[in-house]
């Protein structure tokens, strides 16, 4: 029997369990979101795309994706060999890669929690940092990766490197809050500084809200509130 700490208050969109321990990662201020709220929330950003954009068809080809936390750690320290079947398992793989509107990235490193947006049909690469840096090495690895999966159609004269610009966090916990609204503000087409760092205890209310109702909808629905963070 599962401890009442560990007991499941939650479904992720992709059928994970999320416990009270992974939610109190998210509800607790102060505390480190750990990556099973990462990934859910970010899953469940791209339901709410693929949705509103008429993309959750069941033989539709994805214009959304999310990796998890663990495809950037993979791919940075064992080389693309280790994810070189994600893409394709996403159904956005090799060419179909180009036909892609956004894939979200969440990057961990020393502690720390970032967002990398890429956008295929744009061209464009983007490196949200809530600590201030743009890290050309965590951009060089994705460069890297589309060069692996697009193959003899990658130009890397083709695409952008965008300058991220992205709220400041104050303190050393608050990061996993910043990456996934940042991720909430570009997909509902939002400047990603609509939020700052005084807002994170409503933002991280709002996310376990969001995670707990299983997605974006009803007065949760960005849509419904003129497509507001807060």
């Amino acid at each position: 029997m599962k401890s009442a700490h560990g007991r499941n208050l939650a479904t992720s969109v992709t059928g994970d369990p999320l416990s009270r321990k992974d939610l109190e990662t998210c509800l607790k201020p102060m505390a480190w979101l750990n990556d099973e709220i990462i990934n859910a929330y970010l899953a469940l950003l791209v339901a709410y795309l693929r949705k509103t954009n008429h993309n959750a068809g069941r033989h539709d080809k994805p214009k959304y994706h999310a990796f998890t936390s663990f495809f950037f750690s993979n791919l940075r320290d064992k080389g693309y060999s280790s994810v070189r079947r994600w893409a394709t398992r996403a159904k956005i793989g090799g060419q179909s890669l180009l036909d892609v509107d956004t894939v979200f990235v969440p990057v961990h490193n020393h502690a720390h929690w970032t967002l990398i947006v890429v956008k295929p049909q744009e061209r464009s690469i983007e490196n949200f940092d809530s600590m201030g840096t743009l890290s050309r090495s965590h951009v060089a690895v994705i460069q890297s990766w589309l060069q692996s999966e697009l193959g003899p159609s990658y130009s890397k004269e083709e695409w952008q490197v965008l300058p991220s610009l992205s709220p400041q966090q104050d303190n050393g916990s608050d990061c996993g809050v910043f990456l996934l609204t940042t991720a909430k503000a570009v997909a509902i087409g939002l400047e990603p500084r609509s939020y700052c760092a005084q807002d994170t205890v409503l933002l991280r209310r709002k996310i376990v809200a969001e995670l707990m109702a299983g997605g974006l909808e009803g007065d949760l629905d960005p849509a419904s509130g003129g497509e507001v963070l807060l």
